[in-house]
């Protein structure tokens, strides 16, 4: 059986500015995942073969994959900037490949290390490498890495602004659509399709323009199976008046009808809020609740159709 990995950080890692391609963060993640909590040992050795095994590559390009990464990375750095001080290092101070074993050595600095064992207290983040080991984008995992710091305060607001510095994409996507479109919705849905947390997104305005996020993070659970046969029948929903469909009087009746559903259910899982109540519904009930959501412009459509997939 293949080794459960975890990946220690502390949060002042996490909240450093840097950027690495999908394979860079994948060999890092690797190399942190075998290390000894309390080891002061810098050089990592590993195999193509074991970053083709946790990461679910073809053999056939993993080696490729591995050498230009080993390559890259070596030439990159990270960046920690507080009040006082702007402190920047690499990562990696040494690489070796061993030809004839197919195997790669790397030697991460002195300066990364303090950031990655000996962590103690509540000021550094932990998770299995299972969570961000499917994932196919570096911005997916970075994102999954600054929201679960906060899995246990339930949300994390922040700045447009300060998240595409952390990204290190401030000369890109000027526009608040482009960044969302080509950066946080592909993150968001892989973190919520394939890790242990669910995230939802309030974007925050400054009269009409969006300048910070607010995530709202929840843990992932296995639902429990339901006998919806055996709960309360809900009340039928109101015929449909003859109304045009896009009109005033046709949101009417869709906010009726949704408030119907909503509310039976309220009372059905009487100590659970609305959006944790969603996951728990029938398919047909979500059926009819996204359709309401979208036509009524309530973004909560979104979430629902996640759920449906």
């Amino acid at each position: 059986m293949e080794k459960t990995l975890i990946i220690n950080k502390s949060n002042n890692l996490i909240e450093a500015s840097y950027q690495l391609t999908l394979d860079e963060m994948r060999l890092l993640a690797l190399t942190v995942g075998i290390m000894e909590p309390k080891s002061d040992k810098l050089e990592f050795d590993f195999t193509v073969a074991d970053f083709a095994s946790h990461f679910g590559i073809k053999s056939a390009s993993a080696y490729e994959q591995v050498k230009q990464a080993v390559k890259k990375i070596y030439e990159r750095s990270v960046k920690i900037e507080d009040e006082e001080k702007i402190f920047e290092f690499r990562w990696v101070s040494s690489r070796t490949y061993f030809k004839r074993e197919g195997k790669f050595r790397i030697a991460l600095t002195r300066e990364v290390m303090p950031y990655l064992t000996q962590l103690k207290g509540k000021y550094y983040t932990s998770y299995n490498l299972e969570q961000i080991s499917t994932f196919q984008s570096f911005h997916s995992i970075r994102i999954y890495e600054l929201l679960a710091q906060f899995k246990n305060t339930g949300w994390r607001q922040i700045t447009v602004e300060k998240l595409k510095k952390l990204l290190q994409i401030t000369d890109k996507y000027k526009a608040y659509a482009d960044l969302k479109k080509r950066v946080i919705t592909p993150a968001l849905e892989e973190i919520n399709s394939k890790t242990d947390l669910f995230v939802e997104l309030e974007p925050i305005k400054n009269g009409r323009t969006i300048v910070a996020l607010k995530f709202l993070i929840s843990r992932q659970q296995e639902q429990p199976k339901i006998d919806y046969e055996a709960l309360p029948k809900r009340p039928r929903l109101p015929q449909r008046p003859h109304v045009m469909a896009g009109t005033h009087a046709e949101g009417v009746y869709f906010n009726q009808c949704e408030g119907i559903i909503r509310e039976h259910w309220k009372g059905v899982f009487k100590d659970k809020e609305w959006r944790e109540i969603l996951p728990l519904l029938p398919a047909g009930e979500l059926e009819l609740l996204e359709k309401y959501y979208k036509a009524t412009g309530n973004d909560l459509y979104k979430t629902i159709r996640k759920l449906l997939k």
